[in-house]
């Protein structure tokens, strides 16, 4: 693989492509059950580039931010930013480009509730869960609201609204994170 090619998949793997995948398939249903009579494709489509584009940063971000506790543990002193293969300034700009484009693109081609719920997913994941994880066990009762909006997102890009049935998609997923990362734990 050439350098350049491999620089980019550096970039992919900040990203965390499995994990955000995961976030855009709880997205896609969230919007799925939002929809009332049929699925607008052009908005679902929307909604998973902006989302997928947040989810990304917030991964880019999170490591850039964990570089130094990543580099002292087996698991995760390969990623590109311990190893070297990044620079932390490129992963900062990048990630906190990709995560402002993912914002403005739901403010824009969805709705600002959806793009006020990303900025908010992503704020509370950076600002509040990741500098929690090295401190509190509680980290995972706070990273566990940022986990559970994207369902919450993919109902407000297709409805415009929170209800009873949006708050009951979040408690879902919010509820199944503690025994599951609990058990993790």
């Amino acid at each position: 693989m050439s350098a350049e090619r491999e620089h980019i998949a550096d970039f992919i793997e900040l990203t965390k492509p499995r994990i955000t995948l995961l976030v855009l398939i709880t997205t896609l249903v969230g919007f799925y059950m939002g929809s009332r009579e049929r699925v607008d494709l052009v908005l679902l489509l929307h909604t998973i580039i902006g989302t997928g584009l947040i989810a990304s940063g917030a991964s880019a971000l999170n490591q850039f931010f964990e570089r130094e506790l990543d580099a002292r543990m087996v698991r995760t002193r390969r990623r590109p930013l311990p190893d070297g293969r990044l620079f932390p300034n490129e992963a900062l700009i990048f990630s906190s480009v990709i995560s402002a484009i993912g914002i403005g693109y739901l403010l824009f081609f969805v709705n600002v509730l959806t793009g006020a719920l990303g900025a908010a997913t992503l704020a509370g994941y950076i600002l509040v869960y990741t500098p929690l994880k090295t401190r509190t066990k509680a980290c995972t009762l706070v990273g566990a609201f940022p986990g559970a909006a994207p369902p919450l997102m993919g109902w407000t890009a297709a409805r415009g609204e929170v209800d009873a049935i949006a708050l009951s998609l979040f408690a879902i997923l919010f509820l199944w994170q503690m025994p599951h990362f609990f058990a993790i734990a």
